[in-house]
């Protein structure tokens, strides 16, 4: 297991806090505490709040992102033993005042605020401009990551492009998503344009302008720009620098994350060196009962997904999800009954059997299973559904190609002469089955505008398997309710139309 900290975070952000919310109560001019007007003075100041750009990115993925983005999806069902809140999400009977809209705007701004203060704060430093110029690119992605996570969930959203210095700063009105996504385009073309290709040492993992490249083109397809979409995704293909890992599942290897040549962007969790801080998904998504540890059985994949796998592929039975009775790679048979049978195979996709702390250790807020945010797969299915929208292909890979390289990993035939349509269709079957909780099926649902046909079908399903659970339903909206709790302290603020 690596357990190399690819960049130390926690060195600095106690005195950081102090310097972004420290108050004089006597001195009006104090000199022995921080204030942002005293503390950034050096690069040593330059690099810790930019460190805490990151890590608030870190806690941004920690539970409520994936309420949203996977258990409010198609793609998996609450188990009996998960909590109110999980089901009222995976039900999509959630409102307003659920928990996770709130997580998602504030961790968004929190991130967005820290961003700003670099921003503004940080050319006023005497330093290497090099590093200097690095480090304001890194928080200009860190920036556009959070806005783009932002605008696609709620559409039009308060745009603070400068350090809020006052509660009346916050007091904004919704800005149009247009506005929005072109500060994260603006934002994204200069961090490729400004960033290194890779790092070394302790900087490896910060963000790269292969990762600002691959989060544009991915803000093209969102945007639906079919033209700007293939092409960033397609020069990025073609400068070789990144490569399908020859098994799906070495993915999720603890020990070469960040480091693998599919590894594009991840959020860098590691609960032994940064205790209490580590990730959840692995516990929350193992069958209850599973040896060497926490393992709380909380959630199934759909079966009407799991059927979506053929039995040559590596990701469907045995590399996402598991059946009772299952022998892991220690020789133990593993049987449950959380999550129950009926509802759908349990998930596996988490847990690193190559790993001593997963196989032995698991703890909450223990686990060193990264969050991965960009992969190579993902560009090229993005640059494969861009071309066949329309995008112009580049010399290096056709649509096909790029789809096919996904399929040929998984042990899944390849697609050939397909037309515009069922081309359009095997890309989007190919998203789902290969980004199981990773982030992305909702956002793909609600870009697709067919988020309220899989809830539906959702729904049904449900009522089949378990009839008080929910009634067949859509959705109010392809976005998400505004937090009532934000709508409450900020007048200026109007809800979606379709949400109370």
């Amino acid at each position: 297991m690596r357990r190399t900290k690819r960049f130390s975070w926690l060195g600095a952000l106690a005195a950081l806090a102090f310097a972004t919310s420290c108050e004089s109560f006597l001195d009006p001019s104090p000199s022995d505490v921080l204030t942002p007007e005293n503390f950034y003075r050096t690069s040593s100041d330059a690099v810790a709040a930019t460190n805490a750009v990151y890590e608030s990115t870190k806690w941004s993925y920690f539970l409520g992102f994936w309420y949203i983005s996977d258990i409010a999806t198609d793609d998996i069902f609450a188990g009996p033993t998960f909590g109110s809140d999980a089901h009222r999400m995976s039900d999509y009977i959630f409102n307003s005042g659920d928990w996770p809209m709130g997580d998602r705007w504030g961790s968004a701004y929190w991130i967005i605020n820290r961003a700003n203060t670099v921003l503004d704060r940080v050319p006023g430093i005497t330093m290497d401009p090099t590093l200097r110029d690095r480090l304001l690119n890194e928080t200009r992605f860190l920036r556009a990551n959070a806005y783009f996570n932002l605008v696609r969930s709620f559409g039009d959203v308060p745009l603070l492009e400068h350090e809020v210095k006052s509660l009346e700063g916050l007091r904004v009105s919704r800005a149009p998503a247009a506005d929005v996504y072109a500060l994260i385009v603006s934002d994204l073309q200069q961090a490729t344009a400004g960033l290194p290709a890779s790092y070394t040492g302790s900087d490896i993992g910060r963000v790269t302008s292969g990762a600002a490249q691959a989060m544009l083109a991915k803000v093209y397809l969102t945007r639906q720009d079919w033209a700007n979409a293939a092409q960033t995704a397609g020069q990025l293909i073609a400068t070789n620098r990144y490569s399908l890992l020859a098994n799906w599942v070495d993915c999720f290897k603890i020990a070469t994350e960040i480091v693998n040549k599919e590894s594009i962007f991840e959020i860098n969790y590691d609960g032994l060196l940064d205790p209490g801080a580590g990730s959840q998904q692995t516990i929350f998504s193992l069958p209850g009962g599973f040896p060497g540890g926490a393992a709380y059985g909380l959630m199934t994949v759909a079966p009407s997904l799991a059927t979506l796998f053929a039995a040559s592929d590596t990701r469907g039975l045995g590399g996402t999800f598991i059946t009772s009775p299952y022998v892991d790679a220690l020789g133990r048979t593993v049987t449950w009954v959380d999550p129950p049978a009926f509802l759908g195979p349990a998930f596996l996709k988490y847990l690193d059997q190559t790993d001593f702390e997963n196989m032995h250790q698991r703890v909450w807020q223990g686990q060193s299973n990264n969050w991965i945010v960009l992969r190579y797969a993902d560009v090229l299915l993005m640059y494969a559904e861009a071309v066949n929208e329309g995008g112009a292909p580049v010399p290096a890979m056709t649509a096909e190609q790029a789809l096919n390289a996904v399929r040929t990993r998984a042990g899944i035939g390849a697609v050939l002469g397909l037309s515009t349509a069922a081309f359009r269709d095997s890309v989007w079957l190919e998203r789902r089955r290969e980004f199981v909780f990773e982030g992305q099926r909702w956002f793909d649902l609600s870009r697709w505008g067919t988020l309220d046909a899989a809830i539906r079908a959702k729904t049904a399903e449900l009522e089949s398997l378990t009839p008080n659970e929910t009634n067949p339903h859509g959705v109010p909206s392809n976005l998400l309710p505004l937090p009532q709790a934000e709508l409450n302290r900020n007048p200026n603020l109007t809800q979606n139309p379709g949400w109370n």
